[in-house]
This record gives C-alpha cells, structure tokens and sequence, in this order.
C-alpha cells in the first residue's frame, strides 16, 4: 500500500463544508485553492490571513503578538487547513491580487520583483530577469516563512505583511 498523500485529511475537511467546488485532489495544488476560497468566502478574511492559516505562527510567537486572542481561535478553528510543506505557493485572487507565501521549510524558493505597472513572481532570480530586466534587482524580495508578499490589481509597488505584526481590520 502507498502512503496517503499529505492533502488527504484537509480534502475531506473541505469536503465536509458543503461546497460543491471542493472536488478534485490531485494534488496539494487544489487544497491551497479551496483554502484561500474558504478563508476568504466562508471566514469572509483578507489575503493578509492566509499565511495565519496555512502556516499558524508557534504559541511562543503568539506570546505579546497584538492579535493575539484572534491568531489562536483562528489557530484552533482552522487546524485542520494546517500544511506542512515544504511549499511556495503563488497565486491570483478574482481581482488581480498576485500574492506569494513560503512555508518554514523553504525548501521551494519564490521571488517577486519589476517596477510600477509590471511585477513579476518566479521561482528563481533568473525568472525575474528574463521577464523584467530593465527593474531595479535590489529591490526584489525574497519572502521568507513569516512573509506574505502582495501585489494589488493596480500594480504599484509590493506590500510585505509579516506574520509577527499586527493584522488588519476586517469588514
């Protein structure tokens, strides 16, 4: 017998919701989708949670956190959403958010870099220069595990929220 594949416990999670678009599973890839869609359609959270979700933050680094109270029921809540990679997950939101998270393993690399109007993520630095060559390479950003890297439809520049700091208000 092989092994069961790591997404199998969050597919029947998922499954369990009601959601009639949760199917598929044939690989981690679909998870990290329905993830997002359930987070941001169920949960109604921003892209600025996923990181919280897929891979929570340690009790200790939970410990004077500002949001704290809301990162542990959210911890508790979505438990079984956890991964455990190693992954690099980019990806694009119904509005044009581009966004890339790493998990503590980083084993799979993911960089984002360009300049206003264009950016770009790839998997590795040579990516970038094949796609924006004419931006400034000291500004690529190479998120790290804590890290969520963000670029919004409009294209202007990237924001970095860092799992260790204060979370935005929700509608």
């Amino acid at each position: 017998m092989g092994r069961t594949p790591p997404f199998v416990p969050i597919r029947e999670y998922l499954s369990s919701r009601g959601f009639p678009g949760y199917v598929g599973y044939q690989s981690d890839s679909e998870v990290f989708t329905h993830i997002m869609h359930f987070m941001r359609n169920r949960l109604h959270l921003g892209i600025e949670y996923y990181k919280h979700i897929i891979t929570p933050l340690s009790d200790a680094e939970m410990e004077g956190h500002p949001d704290r109270e809301l990162l542990v029921r959210i911890k508790q809540t979505c438990r079984k959403l956890i991964i455990d990679g190693p992954n690099c997950v980019m990806g694009c939101l119904p509005d044009g958010t581009l966004f890339l998270v790493q998990d503590r393993k980083k084993l799979r690399p993911g960089v984002v870099g360009g300049r206003p109007g264009l950016f770009a993520f790839s998997s590795e630095i040579c990516g970038l220069d094949a796609a924006i060559p004419d931006r400034d390479p000291h500004a690529d950003f190479q998120p790290m595990h804590l890290d969520t890297a963000i670029v919004r439809p409009e294209c202007q520049e990237v924001t970095l929220c860092n799992q260790l700091q204060s979370l935005p208000r929700q509608r």
